[in-house]
Parts: structure tokens; C-alpha cells; sequence
């Protein structure tokens, strides 16, 4: 798959299922793999329930973590560690 079929199926991802996320296409251990970044699990959970485990011959995985406020914040606080 060269770099502008790539391109055009982030650009459908991001079109048919929702703009607001990052979308990415890599090599994975399955194959070709679309990677889809959210920012939490309540919006990982919306966006799984758009897209489907196979999508345009790409497997797809959606990956968050936790809220990099709170991280920092740990990081600082005896307490909180």
C-alpha cells in the first residue's frame, strides 16, 4: 500500500467515523493495522462501538491512556504515589 492509499483511507476513517480522533495505519502483528488514539476509555469505548474489528482489510485497535493531568499530578504528590 503506498503512502496515498494511506492517506485516503485515514482521511475515510476520519470522515465515516469521527474526526475529533487520531488515526494511524502500521504494520501490526496481524497484518496491516488501523490505530485509532483517544484520549479516554469512555471515548474509546464510543469510537469502538462505530468501528468494526475489520475495516477495509485493516484490522483496527483503539488505544487510550489514562488522563495526563492526573499523571503529572502523581508524579509530584507523596500522597498520591
Amino acid at each position: 500500500m503506498d503512502i496515498s492509499e494511506r492517506d485516503a483511507l485515514l482521511l475515510r476513517a476520519a470522515i465515516e467515523f469521527d474526526s475529533r480522533f487520531l488515526y494511524t495505519i502500521k504494520n501490526g502483528t496481524l497484518g496491516l493495522t488501523l490505530y485509532v488514539n483517544a484520549k479516554s476509555p469512555e471515548e474509546a469505548h464510543e469510537i469502538r462501538a462505530k468501528i468494526p474489528v475489520h475495516w477495509e482489510g485493516l484490522y483496527t485497535i483503539i488505544l487510550y491512556s489514562k488522563n495526563t493531568q492526573d499523571l503529572e499530578t502523581s508524579l509530584y504528590d507523596p500522597k498520591l504515589r
